[in-house]
């Protein structure tokens, strides 16, 4: 047996120096663990600190949370860098208010709870996600992770300063709005809307709520605008239309369906009051009526009138005519008779310058224009009113500072009637002896024609008040109505020119009227106020009945066809006694008033037209009524001509021969 004690030491030796080894061993892994956990712990708060956002960890210590970590690139743009937040608790870097706010987010943290927080510091807006670390069921830590939200908050501002202007704006409006979805849910809603249907609900409250339930008083009482409403629904166009509120408003109804992507998102509606607009709109129509009916009464009252003073007058300037006629005369009695005629004749041009007046307010005066070489229009009206100027021994000169040849397009007659205006008021305002010009010259394109007398002037505070009808000056003791001058403005205006004056005290007047100048025609008819001459009829019987119910009117035409030889008369007071004369005389040319006690001159006329053997016989009218309307209606019957009294012998007599011919 031998001895195994060496053997045993060294295996002894050779174990403890393994296990040594193995301990060394041991120990560099854990060295080089450690080294790897520490950089891995470095990288780690390097990435945090790399990182946009913030990551954070928190404990508790007695009543306050304190951070154990806070890393970030959200934390530098807050101003602050971890040293002066680690091993910090949160009053110690926010305001109180702030703080105590955040720790209600840290206390459920800590009681077990992912919560989390939005906050504000020096500018900056962050957003925080707080979740707690357990070991063995208890809270040991908090981690948190935060983003920067600046950006979206000052979206969110704007998006609600934005909101807010658009609801501001929509409740200032006095137009109703409210905006449904496609199952008429109520998305918006303004004020004045509320206010429209009496809606006694904070908006917020109504927001959400079905508009059918929500306005079911009105559209209980209006089942039809319901159904109204839901086609146009239906149609989905654009549709603008009127309503009713149990009778007391009226509305003004505007929808509009709202497309986004080609997809019908909603509804929107605008509702005006427009009571008061309908109320006004009736008042004016109402007062439109009572303007019309006012004005058919002063039509009709001045066609009545017009009449009335004719009728007279057709004897009194036909006799007289008749008179001047007469060769047996004396020179008083000439003179006499001329007065007469004056007077007759002043009456007549009243009376017409007021029913032209009456038709231009009315926009029914009629012109007849043509091309006029502009001196012969005044040499007519010179001519004629200068008997006036020499019984006051006013001289009228013509003076020549512009061609002869300068035309304009009028109508003649009443451009003559400007004139003759014109010309009669510069006599009567004259001084005696006193003189009246006349010169025209060209400008421009407008041809401008100056009346100016030697008279007493216009004041300059009545300058602007002469062409208003029916104005006359205060310290003149003149005949006249003030007719006139209102008259030349508008037959002026209505021919496309203008008329102005301007006066001296002690000085005298000018009038000016301009006209569009236009070229000079190859030729042009004339109608003057001359005097034409008397007429010749062949050697042949004609008969002529007259019916007519005033005796001085009859006798004055039997009076004024007895100058003409192989004129036979008859005449009749009624009309059922001219048709029958009609009928059984067969006269050659019928003379007929319109007005007559029985049958009105238009039915006598269609009985005896419906007469074949009557039906070429020549009718004409001849009435007192010089309303153009009546005219116009007399002709369009059919009556061969229309002559209005007072008549005017020649013109008459050319008339009458112009038909027995």
């Amino acid at each position: 047996m031998f001895d195994s004690s060496p053997y045993t030491n060294v295996l002894a030796a050779a174990s403890i120096l393994i296990a040594m080894m193995a301990s060394f061993a041991t120990l560099l892994m854990l060295i080089k663990y450690r080294q790897y956990v520490k950089k891995a712990e470095f990288d780690l708060v390097d990435t945090i600190r790399r990182q946009q956002g913030m990551t954070l960890k928190y404990i508790k210590q007695g009543d306050h949370y304190i951070h154990t970590l806070m890393e970030g690139q959200l934390l530098e743009k807050m101003g602050l860098t971890p040293a002066m937040v680690t091993g910090k608790n949160l009053h110690q870097f926010y305001s109180k208010e702030d703080a105590n706010r955040i720790e209600q987010a840290y206390s459920r943290a800590w009681n077990g709870e992912i919560s989390d927080y939005e906050a504000q510091l020096n500018g900056v807006d962050y957003y925080v996600m707080l979740s707690p670390v357990k070991k063995k069921g208890k809270v040991v830590e908090v981690i948190g992770s935060g983003v920067d939200i600046t950006a979206r908050k000052r979206t969110e501002q704007i998006h609600e300063e934005s909101l807010a202007l658009k609801r501001a704006l929509i409740n200032s409006l006095e137009i109703g709005m409210v905006v449904t979805d496609c199952d008429m849910k109520i998305i918006s809603i303004n004020h004045r809307c509320c206010q429209l249907f009496r809606i006694n609900m904070p908006i917020a409250e109504i927001v959400g709520k079905d508009l059918f339930e929500l306005l079911h008083f009105y559209f209980q009482e209006h089942v039809e605008d319901q159904q109204e409403v839901n086609k146009i629904i239906a149609n989905r166009q654009p549709v603008v239309n009127e309503m009713d509120r149990f009778g007391e408003q009226v509305f003004k109804r505007s929808y509009f369906p709202f497309y986004i992507d080609d997809e019908l998102k909603g509804h929107i509606w605008a509702l005006e009051d427009i009571s008061e607009r309908r109320a006004m709109e009736r008042g004016i129509i109402e007062t439109k009526e009572e303007a019309v009916k006012s004005n058919q009464a002063k039509s009709v009252f001045l066609s009545r009138m017009s009449h009335e003073l004719r009728t007279p007058l057709n004897a009194i300037l036909g006799f007289s005519q008749l008179l001047e006629l007469e060769k047996t005369l004396t020179a008083k009695q000439r003179q006499f008779v001329d007065q007469i005629v004056r007077g007759g004749t002043h009456l007549l041009t009243l009376i017409n310058d007021v029913l032209d007046l009456e038709a231009i307010e009315a926009g029914k005066m009629k012109m007849e224009t043509e091309t006029i070489r502009i001196d012969t229009v005044i040499d007519v009206c010179v001519r004629f009113i200068s008997p006036l100027a020499d019984s006051k021994g006013i001289r009228i000169v013509i003076e020549q500072t512009a061609a002869d040849d300068c035309y304009v397009f009028a109508d003649r007659f009443k451009l003559q009637q400007v004139f003759l205006n014109l010309l009669d008021n510069a006599i009567k305002y004259n001084r005696v002896k006193g003189t009246v010009a006349i010169h025209w010259d060209v400008k421009d394109g407008f041809l401008f024609v100056h009346v100016v007398d030697s008279g007493r002037g216009i004041p300059l505070s009545e300058q602007g008040q002469i062409f208003e009808p029916f104005y006359r000056s205060g310290h003149q003791q003149v005949e006249g109505t003030g007719i006139g001058l209102a008259l030349v403005g508008q037959l002026i205006q209505l021919m496309g020119g203008t008329v102005a004056v301007e006066s001296r005290m002690g000085v005298g007047s000018d009038f000016c009227i301009s006209l569009p100048l236009v070229k000079a025609p190859g030729a042009s008819r004339l109608r003057l106020l001359e005097k034409k001459a008397p007429v010749q009829l062949q050697d042949n019987e004609f008969t002529i009945l007259y019916i007519e119910d005033n005796l001085s009117n009859m006798q004055l035409i039997q009076e004024i066809l007895g100058t003409i030889p192989g004129i036979g008369f008859l005449s009749a007071a009624t009309g059922a006694e001219g048709i029958e004369l009609a009928f059984v005389q067969r006269p050659d040319l019928i003379l007929l008033d319109i007005n007559l006690p029985d049958l009105n001159g238009c039915e006598v006329f269609d009985r005896i037209k419906a007469n074949p053997a009557c039906e070429q016989t020549p009718i004409i009218a001849l009435s007192a009524n010089a309303i153009q309307d009546e005219i116009d209606r007399v002709l369009a019957k059919g009556f061969t001509e229309y002559i209005c009294k007072p008549v005017d012998i020649p013109a008459f007599l050319s008339v009458v021969a112009k038909h027995l011919r």
